[in-house]
């Protein structure tokens, strides 16, 4: 198991919506889970879920997820955003 914090949507009940910021510059959307902007570091997916959340309006939340290596490919950790735009961990 390989585990990324990803910033993920969540509805006024506290129930996720299946939606996941998929590339930070343009905060765009992903309701697939391993096409989600993955971060190292639980404090900086916090400080782009309150981006989210500014943007998107929302309860966006940063949130642990794990991915069993031996089942899906992982998505490469610079996410989906336009080459060289993405800021690292």
């Amino acid at each position: 198991m390989t585990y990324w914090w990803l910033v993920e949507n969540f509805d006024r009940k506290g129930q996720s919506t299946g939606l996941y910021m998929e590339c930070q510059v343009n905060m765009t959307l992903t309701a697939d889970v391993h096409k989600a902007r993955k971060f190292r570091f639980q404090r900086t997916a916090e400080f782009r879920a309150l981006d989210m959340r500014e943007a998107r309006r929302g309860d966006w939340r940063a949130v642990e997820h794990g991915f069993d290596d031996s089942k899906t490919p992982n998505a490469e950790l610079t996410g989906h955003c336009p080459k060289g735009t993405e800021s690292d961990h």
